[in-house]
Protein backbone atom coordinates (compact mmCIF):
# COMPACT_ATOMS: atom_id res chain seq x y z
CA UNK A 1 0.00 0.00 0.00
CA UNK A 2 2.85 2.35 0.81
CA UNK A 3 4.35 1.61 -2.59
CA UNK A 4 1.00 2.37 -4.28
CA UNK A 5 0.69 5.69 -2.43
CA UNK A 6 4.20 6.69 -3.52
CA UNK A 7 3.38 5.87 -7.16
CA UNK A 8 0.15 7.92 -7.00
CA UNK A 9 2.09 10.84 -5.52
CA UNK A 10 4.72 10.67 -8.29
CA UNK A 11 2.04 10.47 -10.98
CA UNK A 12 0.31 13.52 -9.50
CA UNK A 13 3.57 15.49 -9.46
CA UNK A 14 4.30 14.49 -13.07
CA UNK A 15 0.76 15.53 -14.10
CA UNK A 16 1.14 18.96 -12.45
CA UNK A 17 4.54 19.49 -14.09
CA UNK A 18 3.12 18.55 -17.50
CA UNK A 19 0.24 20.95 -17.00
CA UNK A 20 2.65 23.79 -16.12
CA UNK A 21 4.80 23.04 -19.18
CA UNK A 22 1.75 23.12 -21.47
CA UNK A 23 0.58 26.44 -20.01
CA UNK A 24 4.03 28.05 -20.33
CA UNK A 25 4.47 26.75 -23.87
CA UNK A 26 1.04 27.97 -24.94
CA UNK A 27 1.51 31.43 -23.40
CA UNK A 28 5.02 31.85 -24.82
CA UNK A 29 4.03 30.66 -28.27
CA UNK A 30 1.01 33.00 -28.23
CA UNK A 31 3.27 35.93 -27.28
CA UNK A 32 5.78 35.25 -30.05
CA UNK A 33 3.02 34.63 -32.58
CA UNK A 34 1.33 37.88 -31.61
CA UNK A 35 4.64 39.81 -31.80
CA UNK A 36 5.42 38.28 -35.17
CA UNK A 37 1.97 39.26 -36.46
CA UNK A 38 2.42 42.82 -35.21
CA UNK A 39 5.84 43.07 -36.82
CA UNK A 40 4.42 41.81 -40.11
CA UNK A 41 1.55 44.32 -39.98
CA UNK A 42 3.95 47.18 -39.34
CA UNK A 43 6.46 46.11 -41.96
CA UNK A 44 6.95 48.87 -44.59
CA UNK A 45 5.72 46.58 -47.32
CA UNK A 46 2.36 46.30 -45.53
CA UNK A 47 2.16 49.97 -44.45
CA UNK A 48 2.41 51.02 -48.09
CA UNK A 49 -0.85 49.25 -48.76
CA UNK A 50 -2.75 51.30 -46.18
CA UNK A 51 -4.94 53.85 -47.96
CA UNK A 52 -3.91 57.45 -47.45
CA UNK A 53 -6.73 59.79 -48.47
CA UNK A 54 -6.02 63.53 -48.22
CA UNK A 55 -9.19 65.53 -47.48
CA UNK A 56 -9.20 69.19 -48.54
CA UNK A 57 -11.80 71.74 -47.49
CA UNK A 58 -12.30 74.44 -50.14
CA UNK A 59 -14.75 77.32 -50.39
CA UNK A 60 -16.56 75.83 -53.38
CA UNK A 61 -16.07 73.46 -56.28
CA UNK A 62 -15.65 75.18 -59.66
CA UNK A 63 -18.68 75.11 -61.94
CA UNK A 64 -16.76 73.44 -64.76
CA UNK A 65 -14.92 71.02 -62.52
CA UNK A 66 -12.84 69.13 -65.06
CA UNK A 67 -12.33 71.80 -67.72
CA UNK A 68 -8.73 73.05 -67.29
CA UNK A 69 -9.27 76.00 -69.63
CA UNK A 70 -11.65 77.88 -67.32
CA UNK A 71 -8.81 79.76 -65.62
CA UNK A 72 -5.89 79.61 -63.20
CA UNK A 73 -7.62 81.25 -60.25
CA UNK A 74 -9.35 79.97 -57.14
CA UNK A 75 -11.12 77.55 -56.79
CA UNK A 76 -10.30 76.12 -60.25
CA UNK A 77 -6.58 75.77 -59.57
CA UNK A 78 -7.21 73.52 -56.55
CA UNK A 79 -8.99 70.92 -58.68
CA UNK A 80 -7.47 71.05 -62.17
CA UNK A 81 -3.90 70.72 -60.91
CA UNK A 82 -4.68 67.32 -59.43
CA UNK A 83 -5.64 65.95 -62.86
CA UNK A 84 -3.85 68.00 -65.54
CA UNK A 85 -0.36 69.14 -66.42
CA UNK A 86 0.98 71.84 -68.69
CA UNK A 87 4.14 71.90 -70.77
CA UNK A 88 5.94 73.94 -68.11
CA UNK A 89 5.72 74.90 -64.46
CA UNK A 90 6.39 78.44 -63.20
CA UNK A 91 8.28 78.71 -59.91
CA UNK A 92 8.12 81.44 -57.24
CA UNK A 93 10.49 83.76 -59.10
CA UNK A 94 8.79 83.44 -62.47
CA UNK A 95 11.11 80.92 -64.09
CA UNK A 96 9.64 78.31 -66.45
CA UNK A 97 10.67 74.79 -65.44
CA UNK A 98 10.15 71.49 -67.33
CA UNK A 99 6.92 69.54 -66.85
CA UNK A 100 5.42 67.75 -69.87
CA UNK A 101 8.07 69.51 -71.96
CA UNK A 102 11.62 68.57 -71.01
CA UNK A 103 13.16 71.51 -72.84
CA UNK A 104 12.64 74.19 -75.50
CA UNK A 105 14.45 76.69 -77.66
CA UNK A 106 13.47 79.83 -79.50
CA UNK A 107 13.83 79.42 -83.27
CA UNK A 108 12.99 83.01 -84.15
CA UNK A 109 10.81 85.84 -82.79
CA UNK A 110 7.60 83.97 -83.67
CA UNK A 111 8.54 80.28 -83.28
CA UNK A 112 9.55 77.98 -80.44
CA UNK A 113 10.50 74.29 -80.47
CA UNK A 114 9.45 72.10 -77.53
CA UNK A 115 10.82 68.65 -76.66
CA UNK A 116 8.22 66.50 -74.92
CA UNK A 117 8.60 64.02 -72.10
CA UNK A 118 8.43 60.37 -73.20
CA UNK A 119 6.58 57.56 -71.48
CA UNK A 120 3.71 59.73 -70.19
CA UNK A 121 0.22 58.22 -70.30
CA UNK A 122 -3.25 59.63 -69.73
CA UNK A 123 -5.59 58.28 -67.05
CA UNK A 124 -7.23 56.01 -69.63
CA UNK A 125 -3.90 54.52 -70.70
CA UNK A 126 -3.52 56.38 -74.01
CA UNK A 127 -0.06 57.85 -74.64
CA UNK A 128 0.79 61.53 -74.44
CA UNK A 129 2.69 62.77 -77.50
CA UNK A 130 2.93 65.62 -80.00
CA UNK A 131 -0.61 65.00 -81.26
CA UNK A 132 -1.93 65.73 -77.75
CA UNK A 133 -0.25 69.16 -77.78
CA UNK A 134 -1.49 69.93 -81.30
CA UNK A 135 -5.05 69.09 -80.22
CA UNK A 136 -4.89 71.45 -77.23
CA UNK A 137 -3.44 74.31 -79.30
CA UNK A 138 -5.98 73.83 -82.10
CA UNK A 139 -8.83 73.99 -79.62
CA UNK A 140 -7.60 77.12 -77.86
CA UNK A 141 -7.16 79.04 -81.13
CA UNK A 142 -10.61 78.00 -82.38
CA UNK A 143 -13.79 80.09 -82.24
CA UNK A 144 -15.32 77.53 -79.89
CA UNK A 145 -12.66 78.35 -77.29
CA UNK A 146 -13.35 82.08 -77.20
CA UNK A 147 -15.42 81.55 -74.06
CA UNK A 148 -12.41 80.05 -72.26
CA UNK A 149 -10.32 82.47 -70.12
CA UNK A 150 -7.18 80.50 -70.95
CA UNK A 151 -7.79 81.20 -74.64
CA UNK A 152 -7.42 84.89 -73.83
CA UNK A 153 -4.24 84.28 -71.82
CA UNK A 154 -2.78 82.36 -74.77
CA UNK A 155 -4.03 84.82 -77.36
CA UNK A 156 -0.59 85.02 -78.96
CA UNK A 157 -0.84 81.42 -80.25
CA UNK A 158 -1.10 80.99 -84.02
CA UNK A 159 -0.65 77.26 -84.58
CA UNK A 160 1.47 74.22 -83.72
CA UNK A 161 3.21 71.70 -85.96
CA UNK A 162 4.49 68.18 -85.36
CA UNK A 163 8.20 67.51 -85.97
CA UNK A 164 8.10 63.97 -84.57
CA UNK A 165 6.24 62.07 -81.83
CA UNK A 166 7.86 64.11 -79.08
CA UNK A 167 8.85 67.38 -80.74
CA UNK A 168 6.53 70.25 -81.67
CA UNK A 169 6.97 73.76 -83.01
CA UNK A 170 4.59 76.39 -81.64
CA UNK A 171 4.13 79.57 -83.66
CA UNK A 172 2.72 82.88 -82.40
CA UNK A 173 1.04 85.84 -84.10
CA UNK A 174 3.28 88.30 -82.29
CA UNK A 175 6.64 87.97 -80.52
CA UNK A 176 6.14 86.22 -77.20
CA UNK A 177 9.36 86.22 -75.18
CA UNK A 178 7.51 84.78 -72.16
CA UNK A 179 5.88 81.90 -74.08
CA UNK A 180 7.48 79.13 -71.93
CA UNK A 181 5.85 80.73 -68.86
CA UNK A 182 2.53 81.14 -70.65
CA UNK A 183 2.45 77.49 -71.69
CA UNK A 184 2.04 76.37 -68.10
CA UNK A 185 -1.61 77.20 -68.77
CA UNK A 186 -1.70 74.86 -71.77
CA UNK A 187 -3.16 71.97 -69.80
CA UNK A 188 -3.22 68.83 -71.91
CA UNK A 189 -6.55 66.99 -72.16
CA UNK A 190 -6.98 63.51 -73.62
CA UNK A 191 -8.10 64.24 -77.22
CA UNK A 192 -10.36 61.21 -77.74
CA UNK A 193 -12.24 61.78 -74.49
CA UNK A 194 -12.77 65.47 -75.31
CA UNK A 195 -13.97 64.69 -78.84
CA UNK A 196 -16.25 61.86 -77.76
CA UNK A 197 -17.91 63.69 -74.87
CA UNK A 198 -17.73 67.35 -75.86
CA UNK A 199 -16.65 70.25 -73.69
CA UNK A 200 -19.49 70.15 -71.12
CA UNK A 201 -19.55 66.42 -70.48
CA UNK A 202 -15.75 66.27 -70.41
CA UNK A 203 -15.91 68.60 -67.40
CA UNK A 204 -17.71 65.81 -65.52
CA UNK A 205 -15.49 63.00 -66.83
CA UNK A 206 -12.06 64.58 -67.27
CA UNK A 207 -9.00 62.69 -68.44
CA UNK A 208 -5.52 64.18 -68.10
CA UNK A 209 -1.96 63.09 -67.32
CA UNK A 210 -1.86 64.41 -63.73
CA UNK A 211 -1.03 62.37 -60.61
CA UNK A 212 -4.72 61.90 -59.70
CA UNK A 213 -7.81 60.96 -61.69
CA UNK A 214 -11.45 61.67 -60.98
CA UNK A 215 -13.40 58.74 -59.56
CA UNK A 216 -16.66 60.39 -58.54
CA UNK A 217 -18.09 63.92 -58.69
CA UNK A 218 -20.91 65.19 -56.48
CA UNK A 219 -22.35 68.67 -55.94
CA UNK A 220 -20.15 69.44 -52.97
CA UNK A 221 -17.53 66.71 -53.07
CA UNK A 222 -15.07 65.17 -55.51
CA UNK A 223 -13.25 61.85 -55.09
CA UNK A 224 -9.94 61.28 -56.86
CA UNK A 225 -7.69 58.25 -56.90
CA UNK A 226 -3.98 57.95 -57.59
CA UNK A 227 -2.92 57.66 -61.23
CA UNK A 228 -0.48 54.81 -60.65
CA UNK A 229 1.01 55.08 -64.13
CA UNK A 230 1.79 58.78 -63.64
CA UNK A 231 5.38 59.84 -64.27
CA UNK A 232 4.94 61.79 -61.01
CA UNK A 233 3.71 58.79 -59.03
CA UNK A 234 1.92 60.16 -55.95
CA UNK A 235 2.42 58.95 -52.38
CA UNK A 236 -1.25 59.36 -51.49
CA UNK A 237 -3.89 56.78 -52.41
CA UNK A 238 -6.43 59.46 -53.19
CA UNK A 239 -7.85 62.92 -52.52
CA UNK A 240 -11.28 64.12 -51.45
CA UNK A 241 -12.11 67.76 -52.16
CA UNK A 242 -15.03 69.04 -50.09
CA UNK A 243 -16.91 72.32 -50.51
CA UNK A 244 -17.15 73.96 -47.07
CA UNK A 245 -18.10 77.63 -47.67
CA UNK A 246 -17.90 78.83 -44.05
CA UNK A 247 -14.33 79.49 -42.76
CA UNK A 248 -15.28 78.60 -39.17
CA UNK A 249 -16.62 75.25 -40.37
CA UNK A 250 -13.33 74.55 -42.17
CA UNK A 251 -11.43 75.32 -38.97
CA UNK A 252 -13.64 72.95 -36.96
CA UNK A 253 -13.25 70.28 -39.62
CA UNK A 254 -9.46 70.48 -39.19
CA UNK A 255 -9.69 70.35 -35.39
CA UNK A 256 -12.04 67.34 -35.50
CA UNK A 257 -9.86 65.50 -38.06
CA UNK A 258 -12.60 65.52 -40.68
CA UNK A 259 -10.30 67.22 -43.19
CA UNK A 260 -6.54 67.54 -43.50
CA UNK A 261 -6.21 70.85 -45.36
CA UNK A 262 -8.34 74.00 -45.08
CA UNK A 263 -7.85 76.76 -47.66
CA UNK A 264 -8.58 80.51 -47.44
CA UNK A 265 -7.79 80.86 -43.75
CA UNK A 266 -7.19 84.07 -41.78
CA UNK A 267 -4.41 84.69 -39.28
CA UNK A 268 -6.91 84.16 -36.44
CA UNK A 269 -7.99 80.85 -38.00
CA UNK A 270 -4.37 79.70 -38.21
CA UNK A 271 -3.82 80.59 -34.54
CA UNK A 272 -6.83 78.47 -33.51
CA UNK A 273 -5.63 75.55 -35.64
CA UNK A 274 -2.11 75.73 -34.21
CA UNK A 275 -3.44 75.88 -30.64
CA UNK A 276 -5.44 72.74 -31.47
CA UNK A 277 -2.33 70.85 -32.57
CA UNK A 278 -2.44 71.61 -36.28
CA UNK A 279 -0.17 73.69 -38.49
CA UNK A 280 -0.37 76.82 -40.61
CA UNK A 281 1.03 77.31 -44.08
CA UNK A 282 1.52 80.74 -45.68
CA UNK A 283 2.31 81.09 -49.38
CA UNK A 284 3.02 84.08 -51.56
CA UNK A 285 0.63 85.03 -54.31
CA UNK A 286 1.07 87.00 -57.51
CA UNK A 287 -2.20 88.84 -56.93
CA UNK A 288 -3.10 92.26 -55.58
CA UNK A 289 -6.55 92.87 -54.12
CA UNK A 290 -8.55 95.83 -55.37
CA UNK A 291 -12.07 97.22 -55.37
CA UNK A 292 -12.66 97.89 -59.06
CA UNK A 293 -15.07 100.55 -60.29
CA UNK A 294 -17.47 99.57 -63.09
CA UNK A 295 -16.85 102.78 -65.01
CA UNK A 296 -18.20 101.54 -68.36
CA UNK A 297 -21.62 101.06 -66.74
CA UNK A 298 -21.85 104.31 -64.79
CA UNK A 299 -23.28 107.57 -66.16
CA UNK A 300 -20.77 110.32 -66.98
CA UNK A 301 -21.89 112.45 -64.04
CA UNK A 302 -21.40 109.67 -61.47
CA UNK A 303 -18.90 110.61 -58.73
CA UNK A 304 -16.68 107.59 -59.52
CA UNK A 305 -16.11 108.92 -63.04
CA UNK A 306 -14.12 111.78 -61.47
CA UNK A 307 -10.41 111.00 -61.05
CA UNK A 308 -10.18 113.18 -57.94
CA UNK A 309 -12.90 111.11 -56.29
CA UNK A 310 -11.16 107.83 -57.14
CA UNK A 311 -7.88 109.12 -55.75
CA UNK A 312 -9.67 110.41 -52.64
CA UNK A 313 -10.96 106.91 -51.92
CA UNK A 314 -7.42 105.55 -52.17
CA UNK A 315 -6.07 108.20 -49.76
CA UNK A 316 -8.89 107.45 -47.30
CA UNK A 317 -7.99 103.79 -46.63
CA UNK A 318 -5.43 103.02 -43.92
CA UNK A 319 -3.85 100.01 -45.60
CA UNK A 320 -0.69 100.03 -43.50
CA UNK A 321 -2.76 99.62 -40.34
CA UNK A 322 -4.96 96.73 -41.46
CA UNK A 323 -2.07 94.80 -43.05
CA UNK A 324 -0.50 94.79 -39.59
CA UNK A 325 -3.62 94.03 -37.55
CA UNK A 326 -5.21 91.47 -39.89
CA UNK A 327 -2.12 89.88 -41.43
CA UNK A 328 0.48 90.39 -38.73
CA UNK A 329 2.68 92.23 -41.25
CA UNK A 330 2.95 89.21 -43.58
CA UNK A 331 1.86 91.31 -46.56
CA UNK A 332 2.03 94.93 -47.67
CA UNK A 333 -0.11 97.60 -49.25
CA UNK A 334 -0.49 97.49 -53.03
CA UNK A 335 0.67 100.41 -55.15
CA UNK A 336 -0.37 99.11 -58.57
CA UNK A 337 -2.32 96.28 -60.24
CA UNK A 338 0.33 93.62 -59.59
CA UNK A 339 2.73 92.45 -56.89
CA UNK A 340 6.35 93.26 -56.15
CA UNK A 341 7.59 89.93 -57.48
CA UNK A 342 5.99 90.25 -60.94
CA UNK A 343 7.78 90.96 -64.20
CA UNK A 344 7.05 94.62 -64.98
CA UNK A 345 6.46 95.78 -61.39
CA UNK A 346 7.25 99.50 -61.11
CA UNK A 347 9.50 99.98 -58.08
CA UNK A 348 9.19 103.77 -58.24
CA UNK A 349 5.51 103.67 -57.28
CA UNK A 350 4.43 103.86 -53.65
CA UNK A 351 1.05 102.92 -52.15
CA UNK A 352 -1.38 105.79 -51.65
CA UNK A 353 -0.63 107.02 -48.10
CA UNK A 354 -3.35 107.41 -45.50
CA UNK A 355 -4.32 111.09 -45.80
CA UNK A 356 -8.03 111.37 -44.85
CA UNK A 357 -7.92 115.19 -44.67
CA UNK A 358 -6.47 115.41 -48.17
CA UNK A 359 -9.10 112.89 -49.32
CA UNK A 360 -11.85 115.21 -48.02
CA UNK A 361 -10.28 118.14 -49.85
CA UNK A 362 -10.24 116.19 -53.12
CA UNK A 363 -13.93 115.35 -52.67
CA UNK A 364 -14.71 119.04 -52.14
CA UNK A 365 -12.74 120.00 -55.26
CA UNK A 366 -14.67 117.36 -57.23
CA UNK A 367 -17.98 118.83 -56.03
CA UNK A 368 -18.87 116.24 -53.35
CA UNK A 369 -18.19 117.94 -50.00
CA UNK A 370 -20.88 115.83 -48.32
CA UNK A 371 -19.67 112.60 -49.86
CA UNK A 372 -21.81 110.08 -51.74
CA UNK A 373 -22.86 106.42 -51.68
CA UNK A 374 -22.10 103.43 -53.88
CA UNK A 375 -22.55 99.66 -53.84
CA UNK A 376 -19.64 97.21 -53.95
CA UNK A 377 -20.28 93.52 -54.65
CA UNK A 378 -17.73 91.35 -52.87
CA UNK A 379 -17.01 87.73 -52.05
CA UNK A 380 -15.68 87.00 -48.58
CA UNK A 381 -14.89 83.29 -48.71
CA UNK A 382 -12.09 83.06 -51.26
CA UNK A 383 -9.16 84.62 -49.41
CA UNK A 384 -7.61 85.42 -46.06
CA UNK A 385 -9.60 87.89 -43.92
CA UNK A 386 -11.57 89.28 -46.88
CA UNK A 387 -14.62 90.16 -44.80
CA UNK A 388 -12.51 92.05 -42.27
CA UNK A 389 -10.61 93.88 -45.03
CA UNK A 390 -13.75 95.08 -46.79
CA UNK A 391 -15.34 96.13 -43.51
CA UNK A 392 -12.23 98.13 -42.63
CA UNK A 393 -12.27 99.84 -46.04
CA UNK A 394 -15.94 100.74 -45.61
CA UNK A 395 -15.21 102.12 -42.13
CA UNK A 396 -12.34 104.29 -43.43
CA UNK A 397 -14.47 105.63 -46.27
CA UNK A 398 -17.24 106.65 -43.85
CA UNK A 399 -14.75 108.95 -42.13
CA UNK A 400 -14.57 111.09 -45.31
CA UNK A 401 -18.35 110.93 -45.81
CA UNK A 402 -18.48 108.11 -48.39
CA UNK A 403 -20.86 105.22 -47.78
CA UNK A 404 -19.70 102.02 -49.49
CA UNK A 405 -22.50 99.47 -49.11
CA UNK A 406 -21.08 95.97 -49.11
CA UNK A 407 -23.17 93.31 -50.85
CA UNK A 408 -21.91 89.80 -50.29
CA UNK A 409 -22.14 87.58 -53.38
CA UNK A 410 -21.04 83.96 -54.01
CA UNK A 411 -17.94 83.27 -56.09
CA UNK A 412 -20.00 81.95 -59.02
CA UNK A 413 -21.92 85.24 -59.19
CA UNK A 414 -18.64 87.15 -59.27
CA UNK A 415 -17.47 84.98 -62.16
CA UNK A 416 -20.72 85.64 -64.05
CA UNK A 417 -20.26 89.35 -63.54
CA UNK A 418 -16.73 89.21 -64.94
CA UNK A 419 -17.71 87.07 -67.92
CA UNK A 420 -21.12 88.58 -68.71
CA UNK A 421 -21.06 92.06 -67.16
CA UNK A 422 -24.11 91.26 -65.03
CA UNK A 423 -23.32 93.61 -62.16
CA UNK A 424 -25.86 95.00 -59.70
CA UNK A 425 -23.51 97.47 -58.05
CA UNK A 426 -21.05 100.18 -59.05
CA UNK A 427 -17.90 98.37 -57.91
CA UNK A 428 -16.68 94.87 -57.08
CA UNK A 429 -13.81 93.24 -55.23
CA UNK A 430 -11.39 91.27 -57.39
CA UNK A 431 -7.78 90.13 -57.55
CA UNK A 432 -5.38 91.70 -60.02
CA UNK A 433 -3.64 88.43 -60.75
CA UNK A 434 -0.30 87.88 -62.47
CA UNK A 435 -0.60 84.14 -61.87
CA UNK A 436 0.68 81.86 -63.04
CA UNK A 437 3.02 83.61 -65.49
CA UNK A 438 4.17 86.31 -63.00
CA UNK A 439 3.70 88.77 -65.88
CA UNK A 440 2.31 92.14 -64.73
CA UNK A 441 0.83 92.71 -68.18
CA UNK A 442 -1.72 89.94 -67.58
CA UNK A 443 -3.92 91.66 -64.95
CA UNK A 444 -4.11 94.95 -66.81
CA UNK A 445 -5.13 93.12 -69.98
CA UNK A 446 -8.02 91.68 -67.96
CA UNK A 447 -8.86 95.09 -66.48
CA UNK A 448 -8.95 96.93 -69.81
CA UNK A 449 -10.87 97.31 -73.08
CA UNK A 450 -9.47 93.91 -74.09
CA UNK A 451 -11.87 92.19 -71.69
CA UNK A 452 -14.98 90.84 -73.41
CA UNK A 453 -17.25 92.83 -71.08
CA UNK A 454 -14.90 95.53 -69.77
CA UNK A 455 -15.54 97.55 -66.62
CA UNK A 456 -12.64 99.93 -67.27
CA UNK A 457 -11.81 100.96 -70.81
CA UNK A 458 -9.28 103.65 -71.73
CA UNK A 459 -8.49 103.23 -75.43
CA UNK A 460 -5.24 105.17 -75.21
CA UNK A 461 -4.01 102.72 -72.58
CA UNK A 462 -5.22 99.78 -74.70
CA UNK A 463 -2.88 100.78 -77.53
CA UNK A 464 0.03 100.86 -75.08
CA UNK A 465 -0.93 97.41 -73.77
CA UNK A 466 -0.95 96.15 -77.35
CA UNK A 467 2.51 97.60 -77.99
CA UNK A 468 3.93 95.99 -74.85
CA UNK A 469 2.28 92.67 -75.70
CA UNK A 470 3.81 92.59 -79.19
CA UNK A 471 7.38 93.58 -78.39
CA UNK A 472 10.02 90.87 -78.70
CA UNK A 473 12.59 92.51 -76.44
CA UNK A 474 12.18 91.54 -72.78
CA UNK A 475 13.70 94.71 -71.35
CA UNK A 476 11.59 96.90 -73.61
CA UNK A 477 8.52 94.95 -72.53
CA UNK A 478 9.48 95.44 -68.89
CA UNK A 479 9.79 99.22 -69.37
CA UNK A 480 6.52 99.49 -71.26
CA UNK A 481 4.74 97.45 -68.57
CA UNK A 482 6.19 99.62 -65.82
CA UNK A 483 4.87 102.70 -67.62
CA UNK A 484 1.43 101.10 -67.73
CA UNK A 485 1.64 100.36 -64.00
CA UNK A 486 2.15 104.08 -63.36
CA UNK A 487 -0.88 104.99 -65.49
CA UNK A 488 -3.09 102.55 -63.58
CA UNK A 489 -1.75 103.87 -60.28
CA UNK A 490 -2.47 107.47 -61.26
CA UNK A 491 -5.84 106.85 -62.94
CA UNK A 492 -6.98 104.82 -59.92
CA UNK A 493 -9.68 102.70 -61.62
CA UNK A 494 -9.75 100.80 -58.32
CA UNK A 495 -8.93 101.17 -54.65
CA UNK A 496 -5.57 99.43 -54.45
CA UNK A 497 -5.56 97.39 -51.23
CA UNK A 498 -2.84 94.81 -50.53
CA UNK A 499 -0.73 92.03 -51.99
CA UNK A 500 -2.56 88.78 -51.29
CA UNK A 501 -1.13 86.03 -49.13
CA UNK A 502 -2.56 82.51 -49.14
CA UNK A 503 -3.05 80.93 -45.71
CA UNK A 504 -3.91 77.28 -45.29
CA UNK A 505 -4.52 75.23 -42.18
CA UNK A 506 -3.11 71.71 -41.96
CA UNK A 507 -3.75 68.80 -39.63
CA UNK A 508 -0.71 67.52 -37.74
CA UNK A 509 -0.51 64.40 -39.89
CA UNK A 510 0.09 66.24 -43.19
CA UNK A 511 3.69 65.89 -44.38
CA UNK A 512 5.68 67.50 -47.23
CA UNK A 513 3.03 70.13 -47.99
CA UNK A 514 4.09 73.02 -50.25
CA UNK A 515 2.28 75.60 -52.36
CA UNK A 516 3.89 77.48 -55.23
CA UNK A 517 1.85 80.50 -56.27
CA UNK A 518 -1.35 78.66 -55.26
CA UNK A 519 -0.38 75.33 -56.87
CA UNK A 520 -0.28 72.55 -54.26
CA UNK A 521 2.36 69.81 -54.64
CA UNK A 522 -0.24 67.02 -54.48
CA UNK A 523 2.07 64.25 -55.71
CA UNK A 524 4.62 64.82 -52.90
CA UNK A 525 2.21 65.06 -49.96
CA UNK A 526 2.17 62.25 -47.40
CA UNK A 527 0.06 61.49 -44.33
CA UNK A 528 1.49 60.09 -41.10
CA UNK A 529 -0.30 57.02 -39.77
Amino acid sequence: KLKDLIMIKYRFIILVLCTIIVIVYTTTNSFFYSSKNEAQLNHPSRVKNIEKILKIGVVSLPGSFGNPYRGTGIPTIYTTRTMFEGLTFVNEIGQAKPLLALGWKRIDSLSWEFYLRKGVVFHNGRPFDSRSVIFAVNYLISKAAQIEPISRDLGALKNAKIIDDHTVVINTHVPSPLLPQLLESLMIVEPYQWNDLGREEFSNKPIGTGPFKLQKLENTRAYLTAHKESWRNPILSGIEILAIPDPASRVQAILSNKIDVAVAMSQDDITIIEEGGGKGNVGISMSALGISFILTKLPKNHPLQNIKVRRALNYAVNKEKYTQTLFNGMTKAASQPTTSGAFGFNTSLKPYPHYPDYAKRLLEEAGYPDGFSFIAEVTITGGASLASVYQQVASDLRIIGVNMELRIIPVQQLIRGIQEGSWKGEAFGMNYSSQRTTDALRPIMVHSCLQRTPWYCDKSISSEIDTAFKTSDLEERRTLTQNLMKKYHDEAPAIWLHEIVMMKGLSSRVLNFRQTLNVINYHEIDLSL
